[in-house]
């Protein structure tokens, strides 16, 4: 796998990256305030869920490949979550980047997340027409790979 173009002495690979969705997926489900909300989001699909998660976090990392995303699945996820269930899910993403890679993949991972929440925050926080524009430019924006323009 190669090298993130971003921060070059940052190396992950793909074991790296499935430990981490599998050590995040573990303590969501584990979670009692967020597996209401995962349960109607992801349902029994927590298998695609992770394939999902590592190869948009794949595609994220190394822009070798356009990112899939589902739209219908970022809407629903708009629908469910508000900000501090995002915030959570960052922080126990951060704590799962530590325990998983080494402090600076951890700190690449960090910014992702970080990048990603304020995304969905700033969709989250409007309703109706403008919350649909603005959830409309996150998925372009995450769909051509736009993620880490900004970093």
């Amino acid at each position: 796998m190669p090298f993130p173009p971003f921060a070059p002495s940052v190396y992950f690979d793909e074991a790296d990256l499935a430990a981490l969705v599998a050590e995040f997926s573990e303590r969501v489900r584990r979670n009692p305030d967020l597996r209401p909300a995962m349960d109607r989001l992801v349902g029994n699909r927590w298998e695609e869920a992770e394939e999902a998660a590592a190869s948009f976090l794949q595609a994220t990392l190394f822009l070798e490949k356009r990112p899939d995303v589902d739209g219908d699945w970022l809407a629903r996820s708009i629908r469910m979550l508000d900000g501090a269930t995002i915030d959570q899910l960052t922080d126990i993403l951060l704590d799962c980047a530590l325990v998983v890679l080494p402090l600076h993949s951890a700190a690449v991972v960090a910014e992702v997340s970080d990048a990603l929440a304020r995304l969905l925050k700033d969709v989250v926080i409007h309703d109706g027409v403008m919350r649909q524009r603005l959830l409309l430019k996150v998925q372009s924006r995450l769909a051509a790979g736009a993620l880490m323009s900004g970093i």
